[in-house]
């Protein structure tokens, strides 16, 4: 039997790649600090960020700043960064609410966006039309060369897939058909996700310096999706099934919905469940506050109107309010204490200041002040979901292969 060892061309690309991580995580960083933390000489890192430097891929910042406390002899440091303008990166995201598309930086930085909410009634044609137009105008409104672009990186939520035409195959999705498809009309590498996994793995990058434990990442809409990060990685079978967690149970006995079990994450905890609790109460009666915010007008039944409501003690407000907070305490204590999760991040929840506060209050006294602290907003905004798409390609395009822009 014959036994292969790594060839000179993975080689340079592992170790590039890892110079790329360590000065993400670490930098702006000199070459002596980034060979003490790869275990490897200080002449092969000069060597390999030297060529990297030449390239564009990074540059020189200058000389480490003077410390007082730990003055050194000769020649300061020479930190080292990765050049965010090096290369860009085009991101989409797919979902029952909204398509967005947009452009960044390598660091992350957006610098354009396009967005549509007409998704029910677009075919499948019609998004892949919207998604192949937005990108080619985004890169020409941008006067962005192609051959400077990594590629488009999508993010799909499961629950579009069958209208995508995406089907599993051998347990998993089967996203070939859409990326080819992509990669064909926009001439670039194209890469597909599933969203919430993508937005998980977008909102912890944020963090990256804190990237090791376990991140639970929810994500409301018209359905819940739960994604699970392992040291900034997503757990295996977790990729394909995030739209699991409405199965789960959070208040035995409750709202009954075809499909689900009685008190289900999907029958109490949806946008749909949410907004159908709120109407239940809705009459000059029961919420003269509310009713008098919204000019009695259901349409008008917005999040600011619920919150101006609660701010003001309104009983049946804070009532609902209260049995949401109730419902979503059971989860994210089920799920903290099922995955070990060091942190839990709260995606499309619309939670302002106020509402935020109070749900942590409320947190401290369900589930107790460790557990409160632990849940956090999510850092990528509504409406700009197309960076789960960005980190998807970035991570593959970019740091996976060193920045190197062919296997050749």
């Amino acid at each position: 039997m014959k036994f292969q060892g790594i060839s000179k061309l993975d080689l340079k690309k592992r170790n590039r790649a890892q110079i790329l991580r360590v000065i993400r995580e670490c930098g702006p960083i000199s070459r002596v600090d980034i060979a003490s933390s790869m275990k490897i000489t200080r002449a092969a890192v000069t060597i390999i960020t030297n060529e990297m430097i030449e390239e564009g891929v990074l540059y020189e910042v200058g000389e480490a700043p003077v410390s007082l406390e730990h003055l050194q002899k000769g020649r300061r440091k020479i930190l080292i960064d990765i050049n965010e303008n090096f290369k860009y990166a085009l991101g989409a995201s797919i979902s029952d609410e909204r398509i967005t598309v947009g452009l960044s930086n390598v660091n992350g930085k957006i610098l354009d966006k396009a967005m549509t909410e007409s998704v029910e009634s677009m075919t499948s044609e019609d998004i892949i039309e919207y998604i192949v137009k937005s990108c080619k105008s985004i890169i020409l409104n941008n006067g962005i060369e192609n051959q400077k672009v990594l590629g488009l990186g999508i993010g799909l939520q499961s629950d579009m897939c069958s209208k995508m035409k995406i089907y599993m195959k051998d347990g998993k999705y089967d996203y070939n058909p859409l990326v080819e498809e992509l990669s064909k009309a926009l001439a670039m590498p194209v890469s597909c996700s599933n969203l919430p996994s993508a937005l998980a793995l977008a909102n912890q990058s944020k963090n990256i310096k804190e990237r090791s434990g376990n991140y639970v990442f929810l994500k409301q809409g018209n359905h819940m999706n739960l994604s699970v990060l392992i040291d900034n990685d997503v757990l295996n079978d977790n990729i394909y099934y995030t739209n699991h967690v409405e199965n789960m149970i959070v208040n035995p006995g409750g709202r009954k919905i075809s499909g689900y079990p009685d008190g289900s994450v999907k029958a109490e905890l949806s946008t749909v469940a949410i907004t159908e609790k709120y109407k239940e109460i809705f009459s000059a009666e029961n919420t003269p506050v509310l009713w008098e915010i919204t000019k009695g007008d259901i349409n008008n039944l917005t999040h600011r109107a619920i919150t101006a409501a609660a701010m003001k003690g309104e009983a049946k407000t804070l009532e609902v309010i209260n049995n949401i907070i109730r419902c979503l305490a059971v989860l994210i204590n089920n799920l903290s204490t099922s995955f070990f999760a060091k942190s839990v991040a709260l995606h499309g929840f619309d939670l302002d200041e106020w509402m935020y506060e109070y749900l942590k209050k409320n947190l401290i006294t369900l589930c107790g002040e460790e557990l409160a602290k632990k849940v956090k907003i999510s850092v990528v905004e509504k409406g700009l979901e197309f960076k789960g798409g960005v980190c998807v390609i970035i991570r593959e395009q970019f740091y996976m292969k060193g920045g190197m822009e062919s296997d050749e």
